[in-house]
């Protein structure tokens, strides 16, 4: 049981980090989109309907950050000694994974229609740069846990 509350809170914690909007970002110039596609050399037809397709699901992606911030406030503010917390963690770590169902299907929908407007050339590009960034990601944490000896 243990197990499942270290889970649901690392869940949480991580689905918070991650729905951030990179808009918010000081470090990504014009936005979340001007990162993301940096050196595709998009056309002014490709970019207006990307910002189309954000634009429209920018409700979405809100609702979702936001339901993802309140079930993480949800989660802080349990009390593990009070009565009824794993019955409290359990129902958090449901409402938890339906909502990263929710963030898959609509983080996939607007992948596909993004990946509808750019060329085959642009999309394996993108597809390159997501491999090197996951494997940069694999490294920074082989590195961390040989840090803590692990």
């Amino acid at each position: 049981m243990k197990r499942l509350i270290t889970i649901a809170l690392v869940s949480l914690s991580a689905m918070t980090m991650l729905s951030t909007p990179a808009m918010a970002r000081p470090d990504h110039e014009g936005g979340y989109m001007k990162h993301m596609f940096r050196g595709l050399d998009l056309t002014d037809e490709q970019k207006s309907q990307i910002d189309g397709i954000m634009e429209a699901n920018r409700p979405q992606s809100q609702d979702l950050r936001e339901r993802t911030r309140s079930l993480h406030d949800k989660m802080t503010a349990l009390d593990p000694t009070a009565s009824g917390y794993q019955t409290q963690v359990q129902g958090l770590a449901n409402e938890a994974a339906e909502l990263k169902r929710e963030q898959v299907l609509h983080g996939s929908e607007l992948r596909r229609q993004v990946a509808q407007v750019l060329t085959p050339e642009q999309r394996a590009e993108m597809k390159e740069r997501a491999a090197e960034k996951r494997e940069k990601f694999r490294e920074r944490a082989e590195q961390w846990m040989e840090k803590k000896g692990r």
